[in-house]
């Protein structure tokens, strides 16, 4: 697996990135898990229902750029 991190010392932004050209095998249920983890180790309730698609969308909307039909 490719080792995507880089020194951002510039301060600029990073995210979003572009649209992966298919599937990006980082974006998984592991992802989706960890973060909810974290959100609920610092107080938030854990997601039920819809909440489990909505945070993957979010998810991926501030991962990568939208792409036009």
């Amino acid at each position: 697996m490719t080792d995507n991190t880089t020194d951002n010392t510039s301060g600029q932004p990073v995210y979003p990135l572009p649209p992966p050209a298919g599937t990006d095998p980082r974006f998984t249920y592991g992802l989706l898990f960890d973060i909810t983890d974290a959100l609920i180790r610092n107080g938030f309730p854990r997601p039920a229902g819809t909440d489990w698609a909505d945070l993957m969308l979010a998810l991926h909307r501030f991962g990568y750029k939208e792409t036009t039909p």
